[in-house]
């Protein structure tokens, strides 16, 4: 069956970018925030507000002192960010204050340039510098955490006031001759996350003993790198991860010997995976093919629970498996939900490494490429009623 998908809404800027998040503390407003690199300009961050009920976009442009490799919106205050910066400078990592930021709509007056304030610096640099490339913030927002996310390990920080504190490390160098590529918190447990090097995932206990904090491995997650994870958020067991190897793949991390389910909608490498925050049957991903896959995984999330009256997963219903077409689009089966692709959206022209949802609408999502174009769009109509009628 066709889909109707709504209008896609570009925000174009002459930069290269690699990173984005949305606002992850504001729940009235569709804000995400994207980070420059800086490589021949000067380092911007944009703060973009999408107004669902007019269709449109509003920014404000905030001065960087360098280019910005990641960054994290925290979760108890949405003027704050966590910011990975270039390995070259001084500060590497550093929680910055946005200034001037609206609770309502933004206006023409607030497009003027803003510049950001340094609150607290998280990593100084060594004489083995660890090249931090990532960083994710702890998704509650009473826990006041993030994961600093280098090539050998992963420094967990604690922020106070009006200093951060780092707690634990995690060294790949135990473990794996691999690099670390991404870290994904819990999203209720405060000391538990997951991490990826080569081609495995890893879960991790920050409250055991160093020597025994991880808890499970999946050796061979993908025949590729694994280059990005999620949890679910309803049924934390539930991983989604994906690779270079162009899949996207679910498990169950209590036996996690097989995946749940596989979906080989992409043709190159995975730089991003995300469940709905609300609607955990929404999988989106998005790789280096420029393409942005929105996925129903129906069979694998809670509402299949819920709709079984059981307390877990065992397999994909096979059942399912058979409504999905040679093309990986799904048969009409009636008006509820099943597996496959619900939408395949192709608005960039290069490698799209995040795809996020919104903090504020749960149908609301946003892509990212290197040549700085940010696409925002929403589910189709038709799955948005399949999942609530």
């Amino acid at each position: 069956m066709e889909v109707s998908r709504g209008a896609s809404h570009v925000y174009g800027i002459e930069r290269h970018t690699l990173c984005l998040t949305p606002v992850a503390g504001d729940t009235q407003r569709c804000r995400f925030a994207l980070g420059t690199l800086g490589i021949t300009e000067p380092s911007e961050i944009h703060l973009v507000d999408f107004d669902s009920d007019e269709n449109s976009l509003a920014s404000i442009v905030y001065k960087h002192t360098c280019g910005i490799r990641a960054l994290a919106s925290t979760p108890w205050d949405c003027s704050k960010l966590v910011v990975v910066n270039n390995a070259s400078v001084d500060v590497p990592v550093e929680l910055v204050q946005l200034a001037n930021v609206p609770e309502g709509p933004m206006s023409s007056r607030d497009a003027l340039e803003q510049s950001v304030e340094s609150i607290a610096v998280l990593e100084t640099p060594s004489a083995e510098p660890q090249l931090p490339h990532a960083v994710v913030c702890h998704p509650s927002s009473y826990n006041k955490t993030a994961a600093v996310v280098s090539s050998a390990s992963v420094r967990v920080w604690e922020f106070g006031a009006p200093t951060a504190t780092q707690t634990h490390t995690i060294w790949a160098s135990r473990n794996s001759m691999d690099d670390i590529e991404a870290a994904a918190w819990h999203p209720t447990a405060t000391a538990q996350l997951l991490t990826a090097d080569g081609t495995c995932v890893r879960s991790w206990d920050l409250r055991l003993d160093p020597k025994s904090q991880q808890t499970m491995a999946i050796e061979y997650a993908h025949s590729g790198k694994v280059r990005a994870l999620d949890y679910n958020p309803n049924l934390p067991y539930v991983l989604a991860t994906g690779g270079d190897d162009g899949s996207v793949r679910l498990w169950d991390a209590r036996s996690p010997a097989a995946p749940l389910m596989e979906i080989a909608n992409h043709t190159h490498w995975i730089y991003s995976v995300a469940f709905n925050p609300n609607h955990d049957q929404l999988l989106l991903s998005a790789g280096a093919d420029g393409l942005v896959n929105l996925e129903s995984t129906v069979s694998a999330s809670s509402a299949q629970v819920v709709a079984a009256g059981l307390g877990g997963l065992s397999e994909v219903d096979s059942d399912d498996e058979c409504d999905a077409g040679s093309d990986g689009s799904r048969s009409d089966r009636g008006e509820k939900p099943t597996d496959g692709l619900v939408a395949q959206y192709d608005d960039h022209e290069t490698s799209v490494y995040a795809a996020k949802w919104s903090a504020a609408d749960p149908w609301v999502f946003a892509s990212l490429s290197f040549d700085g174009r940010l696409v925002i769009n929403t589910v189709p109509r038709e799955e948005k009623y399949k999942i609530l009628l």
